[in-house]
């Protein structure tokens, strides 16, 4: 079961979920199924979908290559960001062996995850952030065209109140980086104020 909205309909005006199966019986199911109680896409949705399906090869690796370099410069400190403001970066391409011995390295082959997430050092800094940059619209979703970011806690209450999820887009890598780095020191000097 896939969401068909994200990636998959990678301009953020489709709503559908795609399912697929691995044998005849199971897709005859899902079939009769969908004959004699409706759930399929309509033609618009169709049409979108198709569309889309259409660029998924040119945006997916671009989007990749984008999040992957964004969230190793996030990583190491990225120059013009205010040390301490975030405390870890969540990537696959910066995740090491995990306890079971699994290494991201060997699944994900072709690239790496187009979204990423970082802690912030206070959920002041990670309610503000969304608000405070240009290129990246406060957004739950991901795998659109268009870079998102939202504040965790508003759409999952238990998450971590200083977490916030990135969604990279197609724009240029090195506004997105400077959209960040803006963004970081205004909530950095915005945490310093209130002191």
């Amino acid at each position: 079961m896939h969401s068909g909205s994200k990636y998959f309909g990678g301009h953020s005006d489709l709503l559908c979920g795609v399912l697929v199966v691995k044998t005849l019986p199971e897709w005859n199911v899902l079939w009769s199924d969908r004959t004699y109680a409706g759930s399929m896409l309509g033609s618009m949705e169709s049409w979108l979908l198709l569309r889309s399906l259409r660029t998924l090869h040119l945006r997916v690796p671009r989007q990749s290559e984008s999040a992957t370099t964004i969230a190793q410069w996030l990583a190491k400190g990225g120059d013009g960001i205010p040390e301490g403001v975030i405390t870890k970066v969540w990537h696959s391409s910066i995740q090491e062996k995990d306890a079971r011995g699994w290494v991201p390295k060997e699944q994900m082959e072709g690239g790496w995850n187009a979204t990423f997430a970082i802690l912030l050092s206070t959920q002041e800094q990670a309610q503000f952030l969304p608000h405070s940059l240009k290129y990246f619209i406060p957004a739950t979703s991901l795998g659109g065209v268009d870079s998102l970011i939202e504040h965790r806690l508003m759409s999952d209450p238990g998450s971590h109140p200083c977490l916030v999820r990135i969604s990279v887009g197609v724009e240029d890598v090195n506004d997105l980086k400077d959209d960040l780095r803006r963004g970081l020191q205004t909530v950095s000097k915005k945490a310093q104020v209130k002191l």
